[in-house]
């Protein structure tokens, strides 16, 4: 059985925005559907990964 981290680089959640319910994407069924309140649409958040901004060389100038 492998366990998956809570925190740290890569981690996935989805949050619905009807009910606000934060869950894995394991928890969702295939079909993308809310568990707690039905609603189709799910957000996808990543937390831990670095943001990727272009250096101060990088506008040219």
């Amino acid at each position: 059985m492998r366990i998956t981290p809570l925190r740290g680089l890569g981690v996935t959640w989805l949050k619905c925005p009807a009910c606000r319910l934060k869950c894995r994407p394991t928890a969702v069924g295939p079909d993308g559907i809310c568990p707690r309140c039905g609603n189709a649409r799910m957000l996808k958040l990543s937390f831990g990964r670095p943001l990727t901004h272009p250096g101060p060389d990088a506008d040219g100038g």
